[in-house]
């Protein structure tokens, strides 16, 4: 492959600078040969063995029953390196050994290929018997659409049920991580291992990836200079915050963290701002260090997911982020090229003493065209009014805004604005969602009591502790509420609620499926676009000498039900 490579430079750099008629289109000149030079670079480009693809196929029988624990074993022939080069287990040589791979209840599974060329797959029943072969081309670029056999024999079906393909190896580390959605994107963070040596020393490289439907990542960004490591009894890490969008870039807080290792003990961290224009968003961007008050720190606590962490833009240049204080989640307003960082707690009287609860209050309030940022100044739960303050940008003028459940009626939740309205989720000997009017938001000191009626359907039969709507997600006026009794989704039980009638009621939909999936740990892989709500996560798939990363997506369909089976990730 080199030495292909080196040719084709070769050959570009001995062209003479010229000018070409229009008309001189014959192969024999300059021009036609450039042209076959190029046709031949990209033919050798489709062939570059720095990335990556899986496959997701089903194997089956002529009448369509599913080889149960078969077994394949699959290879790619690639004629640029493979002559007299010995195979090795992830392609250090340049050559991947044979891997193989049982087939599960529904005769299918995860298939990787880290070579190009032509990929071979041998089909065994359970008892190790030959049943069958397909062989296809495996190419930089290829998609589920341009997926064609070359060849196959025996009695079996290969349907291909999905298929990704990956550059640069973006898709071989277990750090996929998504971080949430802003502007109508979603984002995910993952990482691209180097220099590996040991399962305990190592260094990566980060990378942060967006889609507009939460298949398709289309916009990769490198963090450049921010290389991290695992060196035996340490390693350094990246933590996100929520993205942040404020009309002309995505904003992220964010720490390196250094941290003991296996223990994950927290030792130090620096506080950065990340920042991605949304317009020719660039293929690679640094990181700014960001000044935070003295005992401040992002997201220095391994106890606290990124729940915790709520992440703001407020309008006029002001943000709000909640780093670490003596222990506890403090919420400030941040100005990204300044160091006045006021406390919310300590300079402006909100609470933080139920963190489970009280940092779902801290939400931005939309109101004829003015945006309020609302924070809790009670301890609302299983009361009858929650007080509120609620500062008006960008003067940052204070106003108390009272919300009445009306007694017997009490808080389980804050109140959460969707769309245009406002939303909290009560107790009255059952849980149930109630609106607020929003009328008399602007006005002095207002008491707000809740809508007569509550919204049809939405009650919960999930027990725990306070707070239980944790969340909405929204697109396309389609909204979808999560609740938990888990603040952090670590271990949680959850309940989602659809609503495609303006909050007039919603349907309980099932939670994510279990099939090809696993449990929830982070409140961001649920994210919704286009109307439907998708689950994000990644999983591990055997090959025989070890496993691999398979980065998937659940989606729901048109009527609220997931569909059966998930969707390959892809990032160009």
């Amino acid at each position: 492959m080199n030495r292909i490579v080196l040719l084709i430079l070769l050959s570009i750099l001995s062209f003479q600078c010229r000018i070409f008629k229009p008309s001189n289109l014959d192969p024999t000149e300059d021009l036609g040969s450039l042209q076959s030079l190029l046709r031949f670079l990209a033919l050798a480009d489709a062939y570059n063995t720095q990335s990556q693809t899986v496959l997701f196929m089903k194997f089956a029988d002529s009448n369509g029953t599913p080889y149960v624990n078969g077994i394949i074993e699959y290879s790619v022939y690639n004629e640029a390196d493979e002559n007299g080069i010995q195979v090795s287990p992830y392609g250090e040589s340049g050559n991947v050994q044979t891997y193989t791979a049982t087939l599960d209840a529904s005769g299918r599974a995860f298939i990787f290929f880290s070579e190009r060329g032509i990929a071979n797959i041998i089909l065994k029943d359970s008892s190790n018997n030959f049943v069958g072969s397909v062989s296809f081309r495996i190419y930089n670029g290829i998609t589920k659409q341009s997926f064609s056999i070359l060849s196959r024999n025996g009695d079996a079906q290969f349907i291909l049920e999905d298929l990704a393909n990956y550059r640069n190896r973006l898709a071989t580390n277990l750090t996929f991580t998504p971080i949430g959605s802003a502007n109508g994107r979603q984002f995910i963070y993952l990482e691209v291992q180097t220099n590996f040596q040991a399962p305990d020393k190592y260094n990566t490289i980060p990378y942060i990836a967006s889609s507009a439907d939460g298949e398709n990542y289309d916009q990769i960004t490198l963090i450049d200079g921010m290389s991290l490591e695992r060196n035996v009894t340490y390693e350094t890490a990246l933590k996100f915050s929520v993205p942040m969008f404020n009309g002309l870039e995505y904003v992220f807080f964010l720490s390196k963290e250094t941290r003991a290792y296996p223990s994950l003990t927290y030792s130090s961290n620096k506080n950065l701002i990340l920042r991605i224009p949304v317009f020719f968003p660039p293929s690679i961007t640094t990181v700014t260090e960001k000044n935070l008050p003295s005992g401040y720190t992002f997201f220095s606590d391994t106890s606290y997911n990124s729940w915790y962490y709520p992440a703001l833009y407020l309008g006029s240049g002001r943000y709000m982020g909640t780093p670490m204080f003596s222990g506890t989640p403090h919420p400030l307003l941040i100005q990204l090229d300044s160091d006045n960082t006021p406390d919310l707690v300590n300079d402006f009287s909100c609470i933080n003493s139920n963190s489970d609860a009280h940092l779902v209050a801290y939400q931005v309030i939309t109101h004829l065209g003015v945006n309020y940022l609302q924070c809790p100044t009670n301890s609302f739960e299983n009361t009858s009014t929650l007080n509120t303050k609620s500062l008006r940008i960008p003067d940052l003028i204070s106003n108390q805004v009272t919300f009445d459940a009306v007694s017997p009626n009490t808080f389980d939740s804050p109140v959460i604005p969707v769309q245009d309205q406002l939303v909290a989720f009560l107790f009255n000997s059952d849980y149930f969602g109630n609106t607020f009017p929003t009328g008399s938001y602007g006005l002095s000191s207002p008491t707000i009591s809740k809508n007569s009626s509550p919204i049809s359907g939405f009650t919960s039969s999930i027990g725990g502790g306070p707070s239980r709507l944790r969340t909405v997600k929204s697109s396309n006026s389609v909204h979808h509420f999560l609740l938990s009794n888990a603040p952090n989704f670590s271990t949680p039980t959850i309940e989602i609620f659809r609503s495609t009638d303006g909050l007039s009621s919603v349907s309980q939909i099932a939670a994510p499926p279990s099939l090809y999936s696993t449990t929830i740990s982070n409140p961001e892989q649920i994210q919704s676009a286009n109307g439907k709500l998708n689950y994000s996560y990644s999983i591990s798939a055997g090959i025989g000498i070890g496993s691999l990363p398979v980065y998937l997506t659940y989606f729901t369909r048109d009527d609220g039900t997931w569909e059966d089976l998930p969707k390959l990730i892809k990032i160009r």
